[in-house]
């Protein structure tokens, strides 16, 4: 082999070599997710935005509000949003279907915000644009009732094949709010079922925190002084919204949903086949394939560990 060839064939190798080692350090890609939210009257919407934001392995293409009043829901995740600065207020908002009126006693903290991020589209319209341009590849969090979803699969049955999956907070299984209680119809499948039968014969992949993994989730005071302590932009809206909201012990039940998403080892799963009934129980069939990977048992401490280090960065 000739001195050029020899030379021109150590270069290729070389950039080869250099390629395949920078490949290897690149950071993963983001996971590109819309979020789905009755923002504004539980208070664990706002815990779960604030854990979307905190998470640099998430991409934020937009919030669509459900139940009640969403424009004042909107106004609330935007604001959320806004007061954290940067790219954040670039986020769109948009608000959702409107249904019976509902108690938001933190729309206060919003309710004269104005913002060029909160669209004036429906989030039907919303969602269909954003899964048709990136077909296979967004992740849906839905944390409040399903009507927004249940909607953009009416409309357009096809769109369910361009949703990689549904991350969602929902759902009973072994046993309901109370320790040691029967299941019970929780309150985002129950505020809808209809809506959720229609999310769950979808065929769309189906992650589910239901109250298994959720209603244990109580924040106690160390915790609440831990984040409300930063002082930050964000951390100081959370105190906000919380004193708005008037009571005393949150229960993290939305944070999870977005927890399972990061770190899937926080949660014992199993892969069930889930039928929603007229009432809103969630019921695991036997013999059936499984729609949906649903949480069965968590460690709560662990999962304070994982929100509370990326809340306060410690």
């Amino acid at each position: 082999m000739g001195g050029p060839l020899r030379l021109a064939v150590c270069l290729l190798v070389g950039l080869a070599l250099f390629n395949s080692v920078c490949a290897a350090g690149d950071p993963p890609a983001k996971i590109p997710i819309i979020l789905d939210t009755d923002i504004g009257t539980d208070i664990d919407d706002a815990f779960a935005l604030a854990l979307i934001i905190k998470s640099p392995e998430l991409d934020l293409l937009g919030v669509t509000t459900v139940s009640g009043d969403t424009a004042a829901r909107a106004r609330i995740a935007a604001k959320l949003l806004w007061e954290e600065g940067g790219k954040w207020r670039q986020v769109p908002v948009v608000a959702g279907i409107p249904g019976p009126k509902q108690e938001i006693n933190q729309a206060r903290w919003a309710e004269v915000f104005v913002s060029p991020q909160i669209l004036s589209e429906s989030a039907v319209d919303f969602l269909r644009s954003k899964f048709h341009r990136y077909p296979g590849q967004i992740t849906l969090i839905a944390i409040g009732e399903l009507t927004n979803v249940a909607a953009v699969l009416k409309v357009d049955p096809l769109v369910g094949t361009k949703i990689k999956r549904i991350v969602l907070m929902g759902g009973s299984i072994v046993r309901g709010y109370a320790p040691g209680s029967k299941p019970d119809p929780e309150w985002n499948i129950k505020s809808n079922p209809a809506a959720a039968q229609v999310v769950f014969s979808s065929g769309i992949p189906i992650v589910m925190a239901p109250l298994d993994v959720t209603a244990m989730l109580k924040m106690d005071s160390q915790a609440r002084s831990r984040i409300f302590s930063q002082n930050t932009p964000l951390t100081n809206s959370l105190a906000a919204l919380y004193h708005l909201w008037g009571r005393e012990t949150p229960t993290l039940f939305d944070p999870m949903a977005v927890a399972m998403l990061l770190n899937p080892s926080l949660c014992e799963t199993k892969d069930l086949a889930i039928e929603v009934d007229g009432q809103g129980f969630t019921r695991a069939e036997e013999g059936r394939p499984a729609n949906a990977t649903v949480g069965m048992e968590t460690d709560p401490s662990k999962f304070f560990e994982f929100y509370l280090s990326r809340l306060t960065g410690n």
